[in-house]
Parts: C-alpha cells; structure tokens; sequence
C-alpha cells in the first residue's frame, strides 16, 4: 500500500487543532471519518480527511451536535457551515463579545454538575468538547486536577456519595487512557515507568502524570494501580526507564507504605529518579527525602523536574 499523500494522526491533530484523543473518539462513536491503515495498524488519513474534521470542529464549535452532523457529507457540511457563518454574521453584536469556547472554569463547573447529577454521558461530551478547545496540558490542570480536588473535599465533608465519586472516576480513567494510547513520542524519548504501590486503586492522578511526562517529551510507561515494589522495579529493569513516579492518593497506614517505597528505592538504584506525588504525602516530605524521592505538588513542578532530568542526562 503507498502511503503517498497519507499522514499520521499526529499530523492531522497539528492541522485540524483536534486532539489526537478526539479524533479517535469522532471515528469511533460517529464513523465521522474512516482513516485507512498503515502495515503496522497505524491510521492514516487524506487531505479529504483532514478537511472533513476541519468543517467538523468549526461547525460544532458553533454549537451543533456532532451525533447530528457526522453523518452528513462534506458537502452538506460545507453548506452548513457557511449557513452558520451567514446567521452569525446577520446576528446583531451590540454589546456582546465575539463567540469564544467556553474557559477553562465553565468545563469545570459543567463536569462538576454532571458528577452531581450522575450522568456519565454529559461528563464524557463535557470532557470531549474541552479536549477541542483547550490544549492537553489546560486540559490536565485547569479541570482534571480541581474537578477531582472537589470531588474530593466533597466526599469528605459528606456532601457526595461514593458512588458519584465511582461514576467521575471510571468516565475519567476511560477519556485519558483513551487519550494515553493516542500518544506517540518518538523511539528515543526517555522512559518514565508510572504506576500506584500496593493499596492504592485509585489511578487517576497516575494516568494525569503519564500524559504530563508524554506532553514533556518522555515515553510514559503506565502500568496501572496497586503494584508491590518489586514488580514496578521488574518494570523499570525491563524498559530501561530514566524515572520512576508514584501517585499516592490516600494513606491506609503510613509505616507499610514507607517500606514500600524504601523498597523501592533499593531495587532501581540510586540513578533512578524516584518521583512521589498526592495530597496524602504533603506532610511526610522529611521521610521521602531520608530515601532520596522527590515531592511533587503539582504539575508544572513535575514538568519543570522531568526538564531537568533531560537537561542532566543530556537530553
């Protein structure tokens, strides 16, 4: 097959301003397109494609539904864009500011309330449409992150059940592992092993890290939650990772965990970055420091350390 003329979902996210996640989700849930296919299994889309996503995401920008749209043709698409254009452009704007996709916080609120109301769906149409608007690091920290820190201090004061706290998890867990897959650094990235220790089943804070490695030009390695140390040092062997981090969520018992980590530490060595983050460690930053692991806060601190890191191993 020649792939003359073809280019790589990467690509096409860079021409269309979609997110390589969206673009798998409109061909999945829609059939908006249907790219063709590499030897390898890799998708590989035309100029047609990129130009169908293109009238795709502005038409939806304007505020049609895609359910409705993907199945028209890039004519009818054509015509209905350039319909939307006319109305909005007949539109009086006295007093009113050009249409903007919705910031940062309105995504949050309106997550907020779809955990609130337990509706899985309009959390994953909510998280769909800021995957469009916003870029992948926005995306992580001005709603994944305060979404699940509210959900958290609801939970704790007793305003949300377990099971809306279940609901945002699993919708969520879903969007950035989907997302994760999507991501392609090239071979010579260097590897960062992520994972939960043992007792530790809640992954989100994992899957945030894996993305915010990727978007820093490291190979995430995801191995997912409750692993003993051993089996994430065998993880770390195997890949030959330059870094380990650690989402710690919640502390059943502080000394089993310690051991753990000193565990841990031992198995990969000291050239190993061992990097620890989650709201449960803020107050044993003494003790990560006694087994050289790093507090990591939030995520711009774990960009600025993993540029370090590439900084200190030259790259």
């Amino acid at each position: 097959m020649t792939t003359k003329n073809l280019y790589p979902i990467r690509y096409v996210s860079q021409r269309t301003g979609l997110t390589s996640h969206v673009i798998r989700a409109w061909e999945k849930r829609y059939k908006a397109v249907v790219p063709q296919r590499s030897p390898k299994n890799r998708r590989l889309y035309c100029e047609d494609d990129i130009k169908r996503l293109q009238l795709l995401k502005e038409i939806t920008v304007m505020g049609q539904s895609m359910s409705q749209v993907a199945p028209l043709d890039s004519k009818e698409l054509m015509d209905l864009a350039q319909r939307n254009v006319s109305v909005i452009s007949r539109t009086p704007r006295v007093g009113k500011k050009p249409l903007q996709p919705a910031a940062a916080s309105g995504y949050c609120k309106e997550c907020l309330s779809a955990v609130l109301n337990l509706d899985p769906e309009s959390l994953e149409r909510s998280y769909d449409q800021a995957a469009i608007d916003l870029t992948r690091t926005a995306l992580l920290r001005e709603i994944i992150v305060p979404l699940f820190e509210e959900i958290g201090n609801l939970w704790r004061n007793g305003s949300l059940k377990i099971l809306n706290e279940h609901m945002a998890t699993s919708v969520t867990r879903t969007f950035l592992s989907n997302m994760l897959r999507a991501t392609e650094n090239p071979d010579p990235a260097p590897a960062i092993v992520i994972a939960t220790m043992v007792g530790q089943w809640h992954d989100v804070g994992a899957l945030t890290v894996a993305l915010t490695a990727a978007e820093n030009g490291w190979h995430p390695i995801y191995y997912g939650p409750n692993l003993p140390a051993e089996e994430i040092a065998a993880g770390v062997k195997q890949s030959g990772a330059r870094a380990v981090a650690i989402s710690i969520t919640h502390l059943l018992t502080q000394q089993p965990l310690i051991e753990e980590l000193r565990k841990l530490r031992r198995y990969v060595g000291k050239d190993i970055a061992l990097l620890l983050g989650g709201r449960a460690l803020e107050d044993h930053i003494q003790i990560l420091e006694k087994i050289d692991a790093k507090y990591i806060s939030n995520i711009e601190q774990f960009s600025e350390e993993l540029n370090s890191l590439l900084i200190a191993n030259g790259g």
